[in-house]
């Protein structure tokens, strides 16, 4: 797929050529309302080259907005709106975790397919195939997308894009593993505490804004995304829930293929590899951000690694990964990274519920493990849930 994905000058090239003083916004910064807008303001005869550069322009899209597009401004920006969603995170833990993640100022990022939800990264499938099929759109299209390698291949957990060699720095496509860390946006669930705190000892950690947290990640957009070195990708964004948003923004990725397709005319056989590569490329961008709606209460705001195999499989990965291996659980073998994160993005720790006054010690030990880390302008805040705990 794509092996004509030659030099990156000439890509960028072509984009500039086609997207003008638009392409950071579009290539390098996902702002896909802008992207919107330049795609259907094209009005010239398209070559192949111009829907190359569009479908690689596209592959760089997430859609994770596409469900807020038509709330209001004052909406949008209020206490609880989408555009504060990446402010005042939170992540729950136990005292234990929170003692290793000031130690070695590290957050464990989590293989993918091992999170709670058993349907992470699949759900989506099923989805594509209803509203391709719902979609007015030409059957050819239609087939297109149902019948290609490239949906079959969304099945399966190993993903690739297209990065550089370690030694050579050529471009190749490369397979990719998928890890992430959990937070959210709310700080007092009673939910999470029942999780996280069933001994007493659970707490949570509140960061100051999700773009202070992960050197090379500071974009202030609630959903974005980073290279980092080895290319490494990070990903932030807020985790959709339900079928009707999460089919928005596939509808929104597939109008836009299919208004491509419709350009190509008589250049489509040529183009179907670059549709395909950017229809697989956008729907492994969101699908990391799709949850099941059962998990809703958890309000989550996720940040995702996209790391390379060979690098996993080597012993200088990558300066910001502390460790990888695997952690137990139950009798199930965990892959995981652990990522460096910023201390100072630290604003406070909440206790969770059932501390009570008597075990005034337990806050005392929080107090003490943040002040040997040198942080001590971090509040320590009680839970307000007026639960009561029986031995």
């Amino acid at each position: 797929m794509l092996k004509n994905i030659i030099r990156k000058n000439m890509i960028e090239s072509k984009i500039d050529a086609c997207f003008g003083s638009n392409v950071e916004s579009i290539y390098r910064s996902w702002n896909t309302s802008i992207y919107f807008y330049t795609l259907s303001d094209w009005r010239f005869n398209v070559s192949k080259e111009d829907i190359f550069a569009r479908c690689l322009a596209l592959a760089s899209c997430h859609f994770l907005n596409t469900p807020y597009k038509n709330i209001p401004v004052i909406d949008l920006y209020g206490p609880d709106g989408f555009e504060n969603s990446a402010t005042e995170i939170c992540h729950y833990c136990t005292a234990d975790t929170l003692n290793a993640i000031l130690n070695k100022s590290c957050l464990r990022f989590t293989d993918i397919r091992f999170l709670n939800d058993s349907t992470e990264f699949i759900e989506i499938i099923p989805l594509i195939i209803a509203v391709v099929n719902n979609g007015n759109y030409k059957p050819d299209f239609k087939d297109l997308i149902l019948n290609s390698i490239e949906l079959r291949e969304l099945r399966e957990y190993r993903q690739s894009y297209i990065g550089h060699t370690k030694d050579s720095h050529n471009l190749k496509e490369m397979a990719y593993h998928t890890y992430t860390c959990s937070f959210s946006k709310n700080s007092d669930s009673l939910s999470l505490w029942n999780y996280y705190a069933t001994t007493s000892g659970g707490i949570n950690i509140v960061f100051d804004f999700a773009w202070n947290m992960f050197k090379g990640s500071s974009r202030t957009q609630v959903n974005t995304v980073d290279k980092l070195e080895n290319d490494i990708m990070i990903y932030r964004g807020l985790v959709i829930y339900q079928e009707e948003d999460k089919k928005k923004c596939i509808t929104e990725l597939l109008n836009l293929l299919y208004q491509i397709y419709c350009d190509a005319k008589d250049e489509i056989e040529k183009c179907r590899s670059y549709i395909l590569y950017a229809f697989k490329e956008s729907v492994n961008h969101m699908r990391c951000f799709f949850k099941n709606e059962h998990f809703i209460n958890e309000e989550e705001y996720r940040v995702v690694l996209k790391i390379p195999e060979e690098f996993l499989q080597t012993e200088d990965c990558c300066d910001d990964i502390v460790g990888k291996g695997v952690f137990k659980r139950g009798n199930i073998l965990i892959p995981y990274v652990d990522y460096k994160f910023e201390k100072e993005s630290v604003k406070r720790i909440t206790m969770n519920p059932y501390v009570s006054d008597k075990n005034s010690i337990f806050e005392m030990s929080i107090e003490n493990l943040i002040w040997m880390n040198k942080l001590e302008d971090i509040e320590i805040v009680k839970s307000i849930i007026p639960i009561r705990k029986y031995d």
